[in-house]
């Protein structure tokens, strides 16, 4: 699979997540599916950090659609404009990348690497965001150790399983806790990378970073509609 399969994979089931949280919380294999949306991101912005020309722009644009989305996703999630109790899964995306900069620029400096990448995971708790600190672990796993795969899947594995019972420890319900362990499937679809980048448009580029706002825009007017079961009927 090309990274640009990946993409649309990732978007599509993304999709399917908050299809099922707006509209069809009574069907729980949307959530399931939907588990598998993060790790793929993670593992994409590993690549794009490997490929960037400009890294300085690739965190911008993220920083920018993680600040555009955020009204969108407290709408969706929280039902009104602006709400601080989580942060968008952007942001997590963000920490990942900072992360795998940070592992690269003290390469040498075990001490002070292990501090900025353990601060990057403690922000990601502290500041609420989706995901806490997977999303770092997951970025650093798919990046440092692309070229040992039989150390990265373990690794990842680890750490979405280490996730998963750190949410039941917290007081998650346990079959929300278990359907959290559906992520480790996004695995099979990463072992079919190929490494080819797939097409690759500014329009394309432009598609998917605005589809994570509109599409949540798009569930929420839905659900306030009223136009898709169960909703429709009052």
């Amino acid at each position: 699979m090309s990274s640009f399969a990946l993409r649309l994979l990732a978007l599509a089931l993304m999709v399917v997540d908050h299809a099922g949280l707006a509209l069809f919380p009574a069907a729980p294999a949307f959530r399931w599916a939907g588990r598998l949306s993060f790790p793929l991101y993670c593992f994409l912005i590993a690549q794009g950090y490997r490929h960037t020309r400009d890294l300085r722009a690739y965190a911008r644009r993220l920083l920018l659609l993680a600040f555009v989305s955020e009204i969108p996703f407290d709408l969706l999630i929280f039902g009104r404009a602006a709400c601080a109790a989580e942060q968008n899964a952007v942001f997590a995306l963000l920490l990942g990348l900072l992360a795998l900069y940070a592992a690269d620029a003290l390469r040498g400096r075990p001490a002070l690497r292990l501090a900025a990448l353990a601060s990057l995971c403690l922000a990601g708790m502290l500041l609420s965001v989706s995901y806490g600190w997977l999303g770092v672990a997951l970025c650093l796993g798919f990046g440092l150790y692309d070229a040992d795969r039989r150390a990265m899947f373990p690794l990842c594995a680890g750490a979405m399983a280490l996730y998963s019972a750190s949410l039941l420890l917290s007081g998650v319900e346990v079959s929300w806790a278990a359907a959290s362990l559906f992520a480790l499937l996004s695995l099979a679809p990463i072992a079919l990378y190929d490494g080819r980048r797939g097409a690759r448009r500014p329009a394309l580029t432009l598609l998917f970073y605005a589809a994570y706002p509109l599409h949540l825009l798009a569930l929420w007017a839905l659900r306030a509609a009223r136009i898709v079961p169960p909703y429709w009927l009052g």
